[in-house]
């Protein structure tokens, strides 16, 4: 399970080997660490005693740390869980060969096969009931494919030499799918395209906070997987950049935060805004649990079912394998 740490004044320390929780005017909560993933503070008003961080150190638990506007900014670890060198090592030499090209692809082939299938699963039922939508899931579908082929047609011996021309990809395959996502949504939210940092709408500050979360729990997933979360292929380095999540999440982004957030906003669900213009606490709380509740469904992978942040580690442990030339990469491509 995942805790969250949302609310103003709460005291999180240890007792044996659980973690408690003091929240002041609230009944005090407790948590086995043996249950626990990844713990998750969202607010700057808190404390974290010393010995409830040894402890998730100890039992692997990793503090994850989000500012207002889901933005990943600290995270506490044991240093032994990612005491590997082996992984990280062939992981900086694959940059420099053809090897590094092919995790920069498998990047872009899994945002558009995961943006297409969850194109599918909103169009289901969306012939009669809102034929224009049906209409632009069909037209976005055929684009997506023809992007992905053309990930194949170019060649080169390092991902310095490609990269261009694979975000020209990735970006034409943005303009396709975000255009169809803008006919699934209610007029009300006035959506005006896909936003980052700095958005004002309803619709793109709820999708950023919920990709901050995804942020947090990548790092975590491929640093315990041996690899350098801040040393990717297809997004380039810069200090405080975490490259390698970046490329990563790809091919999460629809499957564990699109799909929850576009969902509930069909249901009509709206975001609300505090005085600074800020997602509020209430927001922040349903935003989180929806994409946790996410990451707790099963999907297929190999004919056997698995949690979804399972496959996540799955996928990074693969990714490891691959950079080390030692097994394949596949593409994991979500249910509809």
């Amino acid at each position: 399970m995942n805790l969250t740490i949302s609310e103003r004044g709460t005291f999180l320390s240890l007792r044996s080997e659980r973690l408690q929780l003091r929240i002041p005017g609230k009944e005090t909560q407790e948590v086995a660490l043996r249950d626990l993933e990844t713990v998750i503070v969202t607010t700057s008003a808190c404390t974290l005693s010393a010995e409830a961080i040894r402890a998730c150190a100890k039992f692997g638990v990793q503090i994850d740390l989000l500012d207002s506007l889901g933005a990943h900014y600290a995270k506490f670890s044991s240093p032994y869980l990612v005491g590997t060198v082996s992984t990280r090592r062939a992981q900086m030499q694959a940059y420099l060969t053809p090897r590094g090209i092919e995790v920069a692809r498998h990047a872009i082939r899994a945002r558009l096969r995961n943006q297409a299938s969850l194109l599918k699963y909103f169009g289901k039922y969306r012939k009669e009931a809102d034929p224009a939508a049906y209409a632009a899931i069909g037209r976005a579908i055929p684009a997506l494919t023809a992007l992905e082929a053309e990930l194949d047609t170019h060649q080169a011996q390092c991902i310095d030499d490609l990269r261009d021309v694979l975000l020209g990809i990735e970006g034409r395959g943005g303009v396709v799918y975000w255009g169809a996502v803008a006919a699934i949504l209610a007029a009300d939210l006035a959506f005006p395209g896909r936003l980052g940092r700095g958005a004002t709408d309803p619709t793109n500050m709820t999708l950023n906070y919920g990709y901050g979360i995804l942020y947090a729990r990548t790092a975590g997933v491929l640093a315990t997987a041996g690899l350098e979360p801040f040393a990717g292929f297809l997004h380039t380095d810069r200090p405080g950049k975490p490259s390698l999540v970046l490329d990563f999440v790809e091919g999460f982004r629809a499957a564990c935060v699109d799909r929850p957030v576009l969902a509930m906003l069909g249901r009509g669900w709206r975001p609300k805004l505090d005085e600074h213009g800020k997602l509020d606490l209430e927001t922040r709380k349903r935003i989180v649990a929806a994409v946790h509740d996410r990451m707790d469904t099963r999907d297929m992978v190999g004919g056997k079912r698995f949690r979804l942040q399972n496959i996540m580690v799955m996928q990074a442990r693969r990714l490891a394998g691959f950079l080390r030339e030692e097994g394949n990469y596949p593409v994991y491509v979500a249910s509809w």
